[in-house]
């Protein structure tokens, strides 16, 4: 993993990564609203400076979550498009409409690559509004249902619900058959389902 991939992991979660070296003993980390301030020892290498501070990627979401509660404050995840951080508006509404814009203009492209490769296809394609999930599938109709929020993380995450989705139609449940299934049709597919989970990738 190299610095910039290390802060991008950071920006998908609205942290922005402030790393400096000093002369310290240990790796300090102090976290403001949507900032993770990280001070390293002059002595330590850089490969061990991103490993450490990776490990510490969970904390840092629960650390600023709990800033933001306390403020009051909108997340900055709403500040990121595909992963990338994006001049978008302060209102989330008009944010939540650029999300849906863009993945609605995907949805053919990601059916028309992902269902030959599963072995199903869904009749029907939906966006919402979700919080709690990402993705959900309604298996006697065959339809699946994304969370517009989806957009604000790499393309791939998109990639991996509706793939995941789709194997409900296979097996409509999280077994280890399941998994499986989801394993043959996107091998990585591990990566970008726990970055969505705010975890190590």
């Amino acid at each position: 993993m190299t610095l910039t991939e290390l802060q991008q992991a950071f920006t998908v979660q609205g942290i922005e990564l402030v790393i400096t070296k000093k002369r310290v003993k240990n790796i300090n980390f102090r976290i403001k609203l949507n900032e993770c301030h990280v001070s390293v020892p002059a002595w330590a290498s850089e490969k061990a400076a991103i490993m450490a501070v990776y490990a510490r990627l969970d904390w840092a979401v629960q650390a600023n979550e709990r800033l933001r509660c306390r403020f009051n404050a909108p997340s900055r995840r709403l500040l990121t498009l595909w992963g990338e951080p994006a001049d978008l508006p302060d209102d989330e509404a008009a944010v939540l409409a650029i999300y849906r814009q863009q993945l609605q203009a995907r949805i053919g492209q990601l059916t028309a690559k992902w269902q030959p490769i599963v072995g199903r296809a869904a009749n029907e394609v939906r966006l919402r509004k979700m919080t709690t999930r990402w993705g959900t599938c309604n298996t006697r109709q065959g339809r699946v249902w994304l969370s517009v929020y989806l957009a604000a993380y790499p393309y791939e995450c998109t990639e991996y619900v509706f793939v995941h989705e789709l194997c409900h139609l296979i097996h409509a449940n999280h077994s280890p058959l399941f998994w499986a299934e989801v394993k043959k049709a996107m091998p990585d597919y591990k990566k970008w389902h726990d970055l969505l989970k705010g975890k190590v990738v």
